[in-house]
């Protein structure tokens, strides 16, 4: 267990820097550099999470620094730490099915990715597999220790990221059926409280409709997503075809479990299935319904420590072993290689905002940029103050377009697309190809004024609509 705890840790802390900051860790970056109480009053309008995540790392800054390392080093530990926390969750089953759920959690490719962001969602992980754990010691020893901490652990994931609340949900009904409301009252009030002590929180920053983009979004995509992010990660090289032999390889470790297990392992392993199917199940209807539709791959992150106790158990039966091994060989092999593709293959990692930053530099004056809709704060971590212009264009004499290259589900990713035709009163000065972006730069000899539409209608960038866009200025 040592051993796969520092494998993991190794893992995660060694490539922390390969990708650059991407849209939603600028955001964290930006929030946490207003200061503790510039911070938290800016909340509500940045996020759309509780604040213990935020923070955390804010203290953890202050000690490791406000750079990329020093953000995602938090992120990288937390993630490190889960490993023998989904140890003990698989233990309580079997000690080879503790490790075969430590295995998972090392090489699965979205906790890698979760552990090196500068986001929410490792500490809701970690949180919410200790509240797992004790809710599997509380199931069998119903003690006031472990229902107070599957109390407190299922409040801490509260307080990182509002879905835990789907976790706790099914976990207190499984309780309350074994042992009766009478014996759990206390633990689980304690979180419903603090549940509702949040909403009016999680109303304001839904009321700003920081959140609407998900509901433009297919729920049929979101979906698959999700399948994605429960098995190889959300993009990599034939991701499709990786992502159905994953699936037909859980399915073989669930049908190992019942086939195959002794009466603890096909306990264990149902009751992690039943959580699992539950927690995804609650928010899926939210959306089916339209009640409130914030269903989303990251969203449920978390519902994957169900599913992956319930595989681990697949491949840990221990009337199977050889089946088990090569069923899980097989999975950990397909993660490993999306991992590696992360890390090697420009068009497999987050969006190169550092490389686009530093292609674009300083300039000597006043200058228009044009790029996706938020791009103001990466730019302005790795090329210095961007501002978001709302209204009227400047005159300027200089037009810069830039372009991310286009991942798909199925094929590799479409190569990224700029103008070419030189916007009116400027001339071409020259395009720049990344593997990952692309820039078009256009001059003017004497400053010039554009007008909104027409910069966003001379970019060929699909990418890039009436919607889409962001002008920003850079002075």
């Amino acid at each position: 267990m040592i051993a796969l705890t520092l494998l993991g840790g190794a893992l995660r802390f060694a490539t922390l820097n390969v990708s650059s900051l991407d849209l939603d860790e600028s955001a964290t970056v930006i929030l946490v550099g207003r200061g503790f109480s510039g911070m938290l009053s800016h909340l509500v309008s940045s996020e759309s999470a509780p604040p213990l995540y935020y923070i955390l790392v804010w203290a953890w800054t202050k000690v490791f620094g406000a750079g990329a390392i020093g953000f995602r080093s938090f992120s990288a530990l937390v993630g490190t730490l889960t490993i023998p926390v989904m140890y003990l969750a698989g233990r309580h089953i079997s000690v080879r099915i503790g490790v075969w759920t430590a295995i998972l959690t090392t090489v699965s490719p979205s906790m890698y990715l979760f552990s090196q962001e500068a986001r929410c969602y490792a500490l809701l992980l970690l949180f919410s597999a200790a509240a797992f754990v004790y809710w599997q010691r509380a199931l069998e020893d119903p003690s006031r220790r472990h229902l107070a901490l599957w109390s407190g652990m299922s409040i801490l994931a509260l307080l990182s990221h509002y879905f835990a609340v789907f976790l706790f949900i099914p976990e207190a009904i499984v309780l309350a059926a074994r042992l009766g409301w009478r014996r759990i009252w206390a633990a689980a009030g304690a979180v419903v409280l603090v549940g509702l002590a949040l909403v009016p929180l999680a109303a304001a920053q839904r009321a700003d409709g920081k959140t609407n983009w998900i509901e433009d979004i297919s729920l049929s995509g979101r979906i698959g997503e999700s399948a994605k992010m429960f098995t190889v990660g959300a993009y990599g090289p034939v991701v499709l075809y990786a992502l159905l032999i994953a699936v037909l390889i859980v399915a073989g470790a669930v049908a190992l479990v019942w086939r195959y297990g002794d009466g603890r392992e096909r306990t264990g392993a149902a009751y992690a299935a039943i959580i699992g199917v539950s927690a995804v199940g609650l928010p899926l209807a939210l959306a089916l319904t339209h009640l409130i539709d914030v269903y989303d791959g990251r969203n449920v992150i978390a519902f994957w420590i169900p599913f992956a106790v319930l595989v681990a158990a697949g491949f840990g039966t221990a009337r199977a072993p050889r089946a088990g091994a090569l069923l899980g060989g097989a999975l950990c092999a397909i993660s490993l290689a999306m991992i590696a593709a992360a890390n090697l293959v420009g068009d497999y990692q987050r969006n190169d905002w550092r490389g686009v930053g530093h292609a674009l530099g300083r300039s000597s004056g006043a200058r228009v940029i044009v790029g996706e809709l938020h791009a103001a704060g990466p730019l302005s971590i790795y090329m210095g103050p961007v501002s978001s212009i709302p209204a009227r264009v400047p005159a300027v004499r200089e037009v810069d377009f830039f372009a991310f290259r286009h991942l798909r589900t199925v094929g590799p990713p479409e190569a990224a697309v700029v103008p070419t035709s030189p916007p009116p009163g400027f001339s071409p000065a020259g395009v720049t190809r990344r593997e990952t972006f692309a820039i078009s730069r256009f001059v003017a000899p004497t400053p010039t004024a554009l007008g909104r539409g027409a910069l966003i209608s001379l970019s060929a960038n699909p990418k890039i609509g009436s919607t889409t866009a962001e002008i920003m200025l850079q002075s």
